[in-house]
């Protein structure tokens, strides 16, 4: 391969790592990432919404349940650790000093020595010898690595002049490989990879740090050289221009230094300097290439300058990428200090310069440029020394704090080692010296609070914060602070540091959406909608909360498209709509939900479950339901609200006999919350007429801790069997019976006709044929009349003629009490399930299956079952709720069908418990 074409391949690949770091350095700047990052987490705020009520005839009875509301808080989670990419960078770097090593073969005698001093000046702070090889703190490491890289290039330089540059490349790089293998596969410490990485980035620092004191002058030196150009042959007065311009520049300059002083206070809005930098290195390429073409050099062929500027860019760059990536704020602050030194140090002595020496024929309109460096007085040597002196004067200005931010970049480097490699003490000692020597570190006291979070000491963690608060406030330091404080139920405290920390950083989002949050938990919620809206740009997580809070305080307005809300939003707005009981505009998919942990899926399927999911559907989602858990190792809590939502779901089917079931579960298996799930069986069965199971659900509520009955309740308690329980919980709760019910002075209850009603629901279930109608004559109040006739016809029409059903569906619909829908379905019920002329196959899809209650349908739908064993399953499964004679007397004729002649006596037998014996044998000689 000719020489050339080696310069090629070991140039393009310098190029692109400078490319590589330059928009990395743009991205992280311009999209604002940090490797302090802020998580969003997701909580949620439980609201009361109304499930169901009904009317008993005379009160309504109502059932809640909770619907979930999310709100997000901003979490400040531990910064973020980079092992790979920093091995990886310490390749790069490695890479690069070999091409360095490299091109330091083709300088003359004198240069190469001023070059191979450097070298062993890098190696020796590029800590090495940390690697132990050998022994700790042996100097093997260093000694290998002038064996495997000064040797070999001194031996090239002195001995083998001849050979070309793609031999010495092989020679360097092929030496260079084997030494880093060599270090790494002898080293004793842990992830000596990332070590060497680690130590190898201050190596680079010292390399950045001579780049920017080579390029102080470049950017005035590019502007002097672009106005000659344009002025040659045209002889405009460009004096001005450079005047004016460099002027300019030197006070950007001037500006930057009072403000890394601190003199002046963010009144005056700065570029970033990294920009500066990439600005500043790009224009120093072309006026590298112009003095190497226009100025004696210490090696031959102007390639070699060119690469050595290349790469001293991209080391620069890479370097400053590493401090920002891993918020190492000394090293970015090293770079900062140093760039604006040696910019107005080396700026002013060129300006300098050029006034002296080409003031005279700077208009003149002459190729002025070919003679920048052959002036007729300054020497252009003195410019470097007066710059040099210059940037002195400014280390002294500044009290020499580049070399307080070197340390600590050494420490913090060496910190962050630790901290990659999962050591948390030695990490968490250096990160906290890395602070007490550069206070303005942005990194040292967050990662050290963290560590001693994952050390289990949050009490060294809430000392440290708050240390970080009291001298370099940071908006993650202050919201972990909060955090930490909330968790500890000091949230006056909370709210203190949230408060100061916005007035540090105005309309910070971060700080006033977790602000808002803990004022709505202190039931301060117009303060918190307050904070919120007066946030000048929004963001999901306001726009979230905004939206719940609204919803929490009724105050929501008109919304819009619901399509086109977020989905967070739109479980919001399904709780809110749940909430008003009026339909929701649409409905959310419940096909995605893959992860019970989950909590947006949680709430996303309470809330929709809660509205209702699509009539057909509910086979599907309680598959969906079912499977949801698998594979997953769920919370108490997390598994009580999946299993919440299956009874939603089985609540809107109007599943009642699975209802049931499940709620005697859930008060089993979650105790904490069993008054709840007996009172949401109790208000099921009461509604359902079951007097009996009803009180006995009643009572178990009260004990269990239920404390939201009302007098609406006590009829149930009281007829159903209980009315000591009855007397008791009116007496414990501080309720008074109903006013029909009144006591005479030995306590009975003295009858009248809402009581007689009251006794004629508590029998329904159990009453024959020929009582149903007599019953209906004991009643004269219609609203009471049109009550029972419309319980008799759903749960007793089996017993009755077609002109009796035809009679009592008239007084049911007559009901001011009962909707258009309600009075529909029950002349379709009756027309359908209990009119023997109607269709086969009518009773099935009359109303949803499910509900052992409805007799009628219980008893029609053994139509639609072809096996005897199927039919003995399905009454058996009805008995377990419903008492009525013919329902068991049903159970009794399959029991001997199928052969269970056992089973249909102890049904008989159990059946004499309600019913007299002549009765029972009635029903034995009418239907078996």
């Amino acid at each position: 391969m000719r020489s050339d074409a080696w310069v090629r391949a070991v140039q393009y690949p310098v190029l692109f790592i400078l490319c590589g770091a330059g928009l990395g350095i743009l991205v992280l700047h311009v999209a604002e990432i940090t490797s302090h990052p802020l998580a969003v987490r997701t909580g949620v705020e439980r609201i009361q919404v109304p499930l169901g009520h009904f009317f008993s005839g005379v009160d309504d009875l109502h059932l809640f349940t909770q619907n979930l509301l999310l709100l997000d808080q901003y979490v400040s989670e531990a910064p973020l650790s980079f092992p790979i990419a920093t091995q990886l960078l310490g390749l790069v770097f490695w890479m690069l000093l070999l091409v360095g090593v490299w091109l330091l073969t083709f300088l003359n005698r004198n240069a190469f020595l001023v070059g191979a001093a450097l070298l062993i000046l890098l190696l020796t702070v590029s800590g090495i010898n940390g690697l132990n090889i050998g022994a700790v703190g042996s100097n093997s490491g260093f000694v290998l690595a002038l064996l495997f890289l000064l040797l070999p290039a001194a031996l090239i330089h002195f001995f083998g002049e001849s050979l070309s540059a793609g031999r010495r490349a092989l020679i360097l790089f092929g030496s260079g490989t084997i030494c880093l293998g060599v270090l790494i596969y002898f080293s004793s410490v842990p992830n000596p990879t990332l070590l060497f990485s680690e130590n190898g980035s201050l190596m680079a620092l010292v390399i950045a740090g001579g780049f920017l004191v080579y390029i102080g002058n470049v950017f005035l030196t590019g502007l002097y050289l672009f106005l000659a150009r344009l002025n040659a042959g045209v002889g405009i007065k460009i004096a001005w221009h450079f005047a004016i311009i460099s002027g300019l520049y030197l006070v950007l300059m001037g500006l930057m230094l009072l403000a890394l002083t601190g003199s002046l206070n963010g009144w005056f809005p700065l570029p970033p300097f990294q920009l500066l930098v990439l600005l500043v290195g790009i224009v120093g390429y072309p006026v590298t290439l112009h003095k190497i073409r226009n100025s004696p050099q210490v090696f031959g062929a102007p390639w070699v300058g060119e690469l050595f500027y290349l790469t001293g860019f991209a080391i620069c760059l890479w370097v400053l990428l590493k401090g920002m990536a891993t918020a190492n704020t000394p090293m970015v602050d090293f770079l900062n200090h140093l760039f604006v030194y040696s910019q107005l140090g080396f700026g002013l002595l060129f300006v300098l310069y050029v006034w002296v020496n080409f003031s005279g024929i700077i208009n003149s309109g002459k190729e002025i440029d070919k003679i920048v460096y052959r002036p007729p007085f300054f020497p252009f040597f003195h410019l470097r020394l007066g710059g040099a002196m210059s940037l002195l004067i400014f280390l002294v200005y500044a009290d020499g704090i580049i070399a307080v931010q070197f340390g600590t970049a050494s420490t913090q480097l060496s910190a962050d080692y630790y901290y990659a490699s999962k050591r948390p003490v030695e990490a968490t000692v250096l990160y906290e010296n890395a602070f007490e020597q550069y206070r303005r570190n942005d990194k040292a006291l967050l990662a050290a609070a963290h560590l001693y979070l994952e050390q289990n000491q949050p009490t060294l963690a809430l000392n440290t914060l708050i240390r970080s608060f009291e001298e370099n406030p940071r908006v993650t330091d202050i919201l972990l602070l909060s955090q930490l404080m909330d968790k500890r139920q000091r949230t006056n405290e909370a709210i203190y540091y949230l408060e100061q920390g916005l007035r540090r950083f105005p309309d910070n989002p971060y700080l006033s959406v977790n602000l808002a949050l803990i004022y709505q938990r202190m039931n301060r919620p117009q303060d918190a909608l307050h904070l919120l809206r007066g946030l000048e740009e929004t963001n999901p997580a306001q726009a979230l909360n905004v939206l719940a809070l609204e919803i929490e305080e009724d105050q929501l307005g008109e919304i819009g498209d619901f399509s086109a809300f977020p989905l967070k939003q739109q479980v919001n707005l399904l709780a809110s709509f749940n909430a008003r009981e009026i339909p929701a505009p649409g409905s959310l998919s419940l096909d995605t939900l893959t992860q019970a942990r989950n909590l947006v899926n949680r709430a996303l399927l309470r809330n929709q479950v809660t509205a209702g999911v699509a009539p057909g559907s509910e086979a599907a989602v309680r598959v969906l339901i079912e499977n949801l858990p698998e594979g997953e190792t769920l919370t108490l809590a997390e598994e009580e609200s999946i299993r919440e939502s299956r009874l939603l779901l089985e609540f809107r089917a109007d599943a009642i006999n699975e209802l049931v079931k499940r709620l005697n579960g859930m008060a089993f298996r979650f105790s904490g919350n069993a008054g709840y799930y007996h009172a949401f069986a109790g208000w099921v069965l009461s509604r359902e007429g079951d007097f009996e199971k009803a009180a006995i659900e009643w009572k178990q509520a009260a004990l269990k801790g239920f404390s939201q009955f009302t007098t609406a309740h006590l009829p149930f308690l009281y007829f159903g069997g209980m009315e000591e329980e009855a007397r008791f919980i009116a007496g414990t709760q501080q309720l008074a019976f109903p006013d029909w019910m009144v006591f005479d002075s030995e306590g009975a209850l003295l009858t009248n006709e809402t009581v007689t009603f009251f006794r004629i629901r508590a029998d329904l279930l159990k009453m024959l044929g020929d009582e149903l109608m007599p019953a209906m004559e004991k009643l004269e109040n219609e609203t009471l009349r049109q009550y029972l006739a419309r319980e008799i016809l759903l749960k007793k029409g089996h017993w009755l003629e077609a002109e009796e059903r035809r009679e009592l569906l008239a007084i049911a619909t007559a009901s001011q009490t009962l909707s258009t829908e309600e009075k529909s379905f029950l002349e379709a019920y009756e027309k359908n399930i209990l009119d023997e002329s109607a269709s086969e196959s009518s009773p099935a899809n009359a109303v949803r299956p499910g509900n052992a209650y409805l007799t009628p349908v219980v008893l029609a739908g053994l139509d639609t079952l072809e096996d005897d064993e199927d039919r003995y399953r399905h009454l058996q499964e009805a008995s377990q709720f419903n008492k009525d004679p013919l329902l068991w007397i049903e159970l009794v004729r399959y029991c001997r069908i199928i052969g269970l002649d056992h089973y249909a006596s102890n049904n008989l037998a159990i059946m004499a418990g309600w019913i007299g014996q002549e009765e029972l044998t009635w029903l034995q000689l009418e239907y078996l």
